[in-house]
């Protein structure tokens, strides 16, 4: 029997596919697309940053910015003071030391603008810009990558959030913060390197990320807390490759050991406290018990909340008294507490539920860049401060921008449809308007102390530092800065009307007292003056400023034995007070005890070589004691530092008198009157003069000149008797002998 065809069809071997090209092709593609796409909103996001805080560029030095840069003796120095810059605490080139930290990297690029563009503030707020809005592209870069561009629409709306919000304008107004934006630079930079590292695995990754995360701990110690972000970065959310997170958490681990042993070998070698925490910085230290201090910490943090969301009033300061102090049955501190707490068991608990859960990362990064400003495990330096929210500001707005994609967009946020979808931008539009209006609005605020000082004391009349701020400012620079004397007197008065506000909030405050010393004795009221400084020096064993201006007090109402003993007060708290030591030169100058005059002027010159009026005060020495040759240089090089300074310049007059240079000492006579017409010194010294030439008539006009000026100056009258007598006028002659005698007992016409 025959057997049935098989009818089932043979199968065929399929053909062996050309391998990977069309898988190649695709691969390649898409990044090429990602890259245009996301170079386009790195653009948008720069000129966002940039439009926002452009009008910071034309304000001047604010707050604590002199401390970094104009009046820091190293930074000012430019590429020279680099080197020292690195191997000195903080504020070493400002002379101030206590509670201090190691932080150069911001500080070599004040000197490399200093060397570049001078000692302006433009350069600095100019840098601040740019770099924060580098800032802004790498969070944008970071979050990007952080969820495998599958949330590019999220990650650009919170960044953009990010760019705009105005609690940031603290940081990026004040020049002095750009350690906190290099900070977040280099701590973003070094994330985004490692997620690099975790894709391809190369070796230059690894290290230029470590090295990026050692410039971040060089420019301010906030970026310790990537301790746990690069850990929680690298096994749970970019977890490819196990080995790879290790190396990574090493290397940061690493570093952060090399940066507290160079920090503590630096700080240590120049005394440089970083633990003392004093009232007047955070006021938590004083809180009546442990609770409500813990109860006040928790308050605040509800505030950066309530700021968050809500970014008005800004303030520069959050000093004694602003936020009282509360217990835990405060409804503010419930309400704070009880978020906090919710952020912390919903992102633990959508972390261990969905491991990649963009919530869980916003949640967790908002909390632990928090960590370091709770003011509930250790005190830190400020009770609160809007710049402390500049990294976790970037949890939420993440947190935010996760919000409008689900409940308002209510679906994924894509492009291109991103700038046609009505719901979104009919928010976020609104949204980055009114917060780009408001960071402007505050960026005019920081244009100067003034202006700054006026606009948060008006919102905070009872923050004792805010009136301290202003009162400081108006003495030391407002009032100095002023030519005109009744306007001079309206800012004293103003200055000591929010000194004593400060004082009556704060009592004991030591810097307050101080400044209100100084406004009184610029009023010429020194009893007021004296009290204040008493104060000052009565509450801190510290108040060199206070005992150096106690003892210009008595020195300028004539208590010179008095003066001396608060000069040396001056200099046993401050060794190397220049100022002490030449007010004391001073006051022993005119007690006519020349060499220890000479002795402070010299240990001034010691420790200040530049010292400005020094010179004169030398060339008075020899001028008093009859040594005119030695007294002659000295005037000169006071005139070179300051050619308006017509004491000096009389005073080399007077020199050239009474060592026989008539003619040179009448050249230079003749033009100080002719240029200064009512300067006395100069007629009275312009007659002695014309009296040793014989030329009597002259001598005449320019002493009688000089007795209009000051009818005190009783030392001209018998000149002017003599003069009279060499014209033969005896008749006036024996007139001026009658009234020289009411001065000068024995004197008698020759």
């Amino acid at each position: 029997m025959a057997k049935k065809p098989n009818k089932q069809p043979i199968p065929k071997v399929a053909p062996k596919p050309a391998p990977e090209k069309p898988v190649e092709k695709e691969r390649v593609a898409a990044p090429k697309r990602s890259f245009s796409l996301n170079a386009r909103l790195c653009f948008i996001l720069a000129i966002l940053s940039i439009v926002v805080y452009a009008n910071t560029w034309q304000n001047d030095f604010v707050l604590d910015d002199s401390m970094v840069f104009a009046k820091n003796t190293i930074v000012t120095q430019g590429f020279k003071g680099i080197p020292e810059l690195l191997q000195t605490p903080r504020l070493k080139g400002f002379g101030y030391l206590k509670n201090e930290n190691y932080r150069p990297l911001s500080l070599v690029m004040f000197a490399v603008e200093c060397q570049l563009f001078g000692d302006k503030p433009t350069a600095g707020h100019f840098f601040n810009t740019i770099f924060f809005a580098g800032c802004v592209i790498l969070l944008f870069l970071f979050l990007d990558k952080l969820f495998d561009r599958k949330k590019t629409g999220v990650a650009f709306v919170a960044s953009a959030l990010f760019a705009v919000h105005p609690i940031h304008t603290e940081v990026v107004a004040n020049i002095k913060s750009l350690d906190e934006i290099f900070c977040f630079f280099f701590a973003f930079s070094g994330l985004n390197v490692f997620l690099g590292y975790m894709r391809d695995g190369k070796i230059w990754q690894l290290l230029v990320g470590t090295l990026l995360i050692f410039l971040s701990f060089l420019s301010k110690e906030t970026v310790v807390t990537f301790l746990f972000m690069i850990p929680l970065v690298f096994f749970f959310y970019q977890n490819q490759n196990r080995k790879r997170a290790i190396f990574m958490t090493a290397g940061a681990l690493v570093v952060t050991g090399i940066y507290l042993v160079i920090r503590g070998v630096i700080l240590n070698a120049y005394g440089a406290s970083t633990t003392a925490v004093e009232f007047i910085d955070n006021a938590l230290v004083r809180a009546p018990n442990l609770a409500m201090r813990i109860a006040t910490a928790i308050e605040g943090l509800g505030i950066y909340i309530k700021l968050l969301f809500v970014p008005y009033p800004l303030n520069c300061d959050y000093g004694y008294n602003t936020i009282p102090y509360v217990g835990f049955g405060n409804v503010w501190v419930l309400l704070s507490l009880g978020i906090y707490l919710f952020l912390l068991v919903a992102g633990v608990y959508r972390f261990i539920k969905f491991r990649k859960d963009p919530w869980a990362f916003g949640m967790l990064y908002f909390l632990a860049t928090m960590a370091l400003f709770t003011n509930v495990f250790f005190l830190m330096g400020a009770q609160l401060g809007e710049r402390f929210t500049f990294f976790a500001s970037a949890g939420f707005c993440l947190l935010v921008a996760l919000a409008i994609e689900k409940w308002v967009v209510r679906s994924e946020i894509t492009f291109p449809a991103f700038f046609k979808n009505v719901r979104l931008m009919g928010l976020l539009v609104p949204v980055c308007l009114i917060f780009s209006v408001l960071t402007m609005a505050r960026n005019a605020d920081w244009k100067t102390n003034t202006a700054l000082y006026k606009a948060d004391a008006e919102k905070s009349p009872n923050d004792c530092r805010l009136s301290y701020y202003l009162g400081n400012e108006l003495v030391e620079n407002e009032y100095a800065a002023e030519k005109d004397t009744a306007k001079q007197r309206q800012i004293l008065q103003e200055s000591i009307g929010y000194l004593r506000r400060a004082i009556e909030i704060f009592p004991d405050y030591t810097d307050a007292h101080t400044e209100a010393g100084n406004a009184y004795f610029h009023a010429l009221n020194y009893d007021s003056a004296a009290y204040h400084f008493l104060r000052a020096i009565a509450l801190s064993p510290y108040s060199s400023i206070a005992a150096n201006n106690l003892g210009t007090v008595y020195m300028r109402s004539g208590k010179l034995h008095e003066a001396i003993p608060y000069y040396k007060l001056a200099i046993s708290i401050k060794g190397d007070f220049a100022q002490a030591f030449y007010n004391m030169g001073c006051c022993y100058l005119q007690l006519q005890r020349y060499d220890s005059a000479m002795d402070n002027f010299n240990k001034t010159l010691a420790f200040d070589p530049n010292f400005q009026g020094i010179h004169e005060q030398v060339g008075l020495i020899y001028y008093f004691t009859n040594k005119f040759d030695q007294a002659e240089p000295e005037f000169k090089k006071a005139i070179q530092e300051n050619p308006n300074d017509l004491n000096a310049i009389n005073n080399l007059a007077a020199t050239y008198l009474f060592s026989g240079k008539y003619q040179d000492a009448l050249g230079i006579l003749t033009k100080l009157v002719a240029a200064n017409p009512n300067y006395q010194n100069g007629y009275s010294n312009l007659g002695h003069c014309y009296f040793q030439m014989k030329q009597y008539g002259p001598a005449i006009e320019a002493l009688n000149k000089a007795l209009t000026l000051d009818p005190r100056d009783v030392k001209d009258y018998p000149y002017l008797a003599m003069s009279y007598k060499g014209l033969g006028n005896m008749a006036m002659a024996l007139k001026y002998e009658a009234v020289a005698k009411q001065y000068y007992s024995n004197f008698k016409l020759p």
